[in-house]
């Protein structure tokens, strides 16, 4: 088992995992300006969401920012595409501002094997 963190520098990238292991996705947020990040709903069978939590930075005064972070674990083999977009939910698809988009390849994990990853 690993965990794999991935930030805003893995956008559009396709990465491989093994069954087991937990990604974090980690993405800088200012929640104060309305804009916050979302997931489109993952392929539970393929990634379960374990948690989505927001983590103000330490240096931040108020209405700083910090970091919307999802933890997720891969379940079983397959192909899936995670999308989030950074929005005001109220106002909809047209305040879409960023979007991130990571393909994940979930492999068995086999002995002796390390698949190459980010």
């Amino acid at each position: 088992m690993s965990t794999i963190v991935l930030m805003r520098t893995d956008n559009g990238k396709t990465i491989e995992i093994c069954v087991d292991d937990t990604l974090v996705i980690r993405l800088d947020e200012n929640p104060t300006t309305g804009y916050q990040w979302a997931m489109e709903e993952p392929n539970e069978a393929v990634v379960a969401l374990q948690s989505a939590d927001y983590l103000r930075s330490r240096s931040a005064g108020v209405g700083g920012g910090g970091q919307r972070i999802w933890t997720l674990t891969a379940k079983k083999t397959g192909v899936v595409t995670l999308r989030l977009k950074l929005w005001r939910a109220w106002e909809g698809e047209t305040s879409i501002v960023e979007r991130f988009t990571v393909t994940l390849h979930v492999h068995e994990a086999r002995e002796g094997h390390i698949l190459k990853k980010p």
